[in-house]
């Protein structure tokens, strides 16, 4: 008696992986955008939480210097370090004229918080860079913008704070954030 083998052609072997291949692809281009979304989100938190926390350091005073110190909370668009957040520490009140995001005798730097991978801050409101401040004497907050010679004190109580993936126009990789100065909370979708 003579039995017939079955098997797979190399044809049909080569269709099946064909199939598997775009399956493959189809499910792993919803799951990188969904990763990022969650990147973006979880940057989002943590943006919203520095300003908690700046608040916080000024208002309890940071017991590890010598001084009743003010906390600031940096941001900046043109630079390359755009995905970082920093804090500063500062006796008292702003009373220079000119401001900028490097340490001195008494301006310390207290952390950075570095966001997720591509996020980047893409706007705040129409200034290049904000300064929160939070005085540690008297418990108000101001928002600062500066250049090399001088600064601003922004009057605004809304300050929009746009991030992003990779710069992204995409409205489902992009965030906006509105700071509110009277109250210090942020709100956030």
């Amino acid at each position: 008696m003579y039995l017939k083998k079955k098997a797979f052609t190399l044809i049909e072997l080569i269709v099946a992986m064909s199939i598997v291949g775009t399956l493959m692809m189809m499910t792993y281009l919803p799951y990188n955008h969904y990763q990022n979304k969650a990147k973006l989100k979880l940057s989002t938190r943590e943006i919203s939480q520095s300003f908690y926390e700046a608040k916080n350091m000024a208002v309890s005073w940071i017991r590890d210097l010598d001084w009743n110190t003010s906390v600031w909370l940096y941001m900046t668009t043109n630079e390359p370090d755009n995905w970082n957040i920093v804090f500063f520490s500062y006796p008292h009140d702003i009373d220079e004229l000119s401001i900028n995001n490097i340490e001195s005798w008494s301006i310390k730097k207290i952390k950075e918080k570095q966001l997720q991978d591509w996020i980047k801050i893409n706007n705040l409101e129409w200034y290049e860079n904000l300064l929160f401040f939070y005085n540690s004497i008297n418990w108000e907050s101001k928002i600062y913008t500066f250049w090399t010679s001088w600064k601003t004190e922004i009057i605004d109580n809304e300050i929009s704070i746009v991030v992003s993936y990779k710069n992204s126009t995409s409205e489902s990789l992009k965030k906006e954030l509105i700071y509110f100065k009277n109250t210090n909370i942020i709100d956030y979708n």
